[in-house]
């Protein structure tokens, strides 16, 4: 009796052995999974640049793809950068701009190798760019700095873009909205223009509140 007990368990046991490595084999590999929320976001980035009928930004949205694309393949199952790949063109699709610009620079700051390095400053460049063509081509008085700030960027030299930088960042015809991204664009690039931007700002606070 206790010899047929021993039995049934053990093939109880090994029946469940067996479950557990068919489930663990049949496991979406998680870096399959980002590839494929990756593959999706970067396709609606695609549709939705094509439906607002700016050449330029569907010409970025097409050179982010191909970065982003590469970059991933390059990071394998780093998980966390490739979350923050993700993170930051979700934000860019939910019209969150600030949000995903923070997630580009991130990119860069996380410990990669020289290869990677170089991918994640590309994809934020040009990340970068497509978020200041969507948001700001059309600022009156600013287009001919804001092609200047999307070709520095998309070529990788953001240094170039520094001037123009400052000069859409002084822009008094900014919404809220384009200001908000304006300085974070000008934090990330061009540091000191935010500090200009800020000094502004308490020297006309000042002025307002004078003689009160």
């Amino acid at each position: 009796m206790q010899h047929k007990l021993m039995k049934r368990l053990t093939k109880v046991i090994l029946g469940t052995a067996v479950i557990a490595v068919l489930n663990f084999a049949l496991m979406p590999d998680a870096g399959a999974q980002n590839l494929g929320s990756l593959t999706t976001l970067l396709g609606q980035l695609g549709t939705t640049s094509k439906a607002s009928g700016d050449s330029t930004l569907l010409s970025l949205a097409g050179d982010l793809a191909s970065k982003a694309h590469s970059f991933s393949s390059l990071l394998g199952d780093n998980s966390v950068v490739q979350g923050q790949l993700i993170g930051a063109l979700q934000s860019m699709l939910s019209g969150n701009g600030v949000a995903s610009l923070g997630a580009f620079s991130k990119l860069s700051e996380a410990k990669l190798t020289s290869e990677q390095m170089k991918l994640a400053k590309d994809v934020g460049n040009v990340g970068s760019a497509y978020l200041v063509q969507k948001n700001l081509a059309a600022l009156e008085g600013s287009q001919s700095d804001v092609a200047q700030i999307v070709n520095s960027l998309r070529k990788g030299s953001p240094a170039e873009a520094i001037p123009a930088i400052q000069s859409v960042a002084l822009n008094a015809k900014l919404t809220p909205a384009q200001k908000e991204l304006a300085s974070t664009l000008a934090a990330q690039y061009a540091p000191e223009v935010k500090k200009i931007g800020d000094a502004l700002q308490e020297g006309l606070k000042s002025l307002s509140g004078f003689g009160k």
